[in-house]
């Protein structure tokens, strides 16, 4: 009997997280139901760093951070194992941890970050879609960044003349 009720609970408190997945817009509101969390969008909110409570949602698919104050991505990032959609445009990233090799992203979005090449380790990521649009990079940088997803969908803006 005790395993029946068990069971039912578990099954209820799934459903009740498959039936309430709205992209939680604050951390505040997000934090009641950690373990229902599956988006989470924090962009516009001046962030400087990716807030450590990011971390404390086990479940979470989608991660949008657009247009903060973001310089650094930590390690840690590599921790929320179901993330697939990574958002980090218009920012102020220069570079991504090799760490973040061990997700399965499929979408990365970068746009408008000063960052000119990924880590090799990224090539095992199966990415759907990338998007730089808005950094100035030479034909070798994209050229690049495109042998390490030949089947995704990459945006670029026009190569530079930028010698590096």
């Amino acid at each position: 009997m005790q395993k029946t009720y068990y069971l039912i609970i578990s099954l209820l408190f799934t459903f009740i997280c498959q039936a309430q997945q709205p992209c939680y817009k604050s951390l505040e509101e997000a934090l009641k139901q950690k373990d229902c969390v599956t988006c989470l969008d924090l962009s516009k909110q001046r962030l400087k760093q990716i807030p450590n409570e990011v971390f404390e949602f086990p479940n979470l698919e989608k991660l949008i951070l657009n247009k903060n104050k973001i310089k650094h991505i930590p390690d840690s990032l590599s921790t929320l194992r179901n993330l697939h959609y990574l958002d980090l445009s218009s920012n102020y990233i220069d570079s991504l941890p090799p760490s973040l090799s061990e997700l399965s992203l499929d979408t990365l979005i970068m746009w408008d970050n000063p960052i000119y090449t990924l880590p090799k380790e990224f090539e095992k990521w199966d990415l759907k879609y990338l998007d730089l649009r808005a950094i100035q990079m030479n034909k070798e940088e994209q050229k690049y960044i495109k042998s390490l997803f030949p089947r995704a969908r990459v945006r670029m803006d026009h190569p530079c003349n930028c010698g590096r």
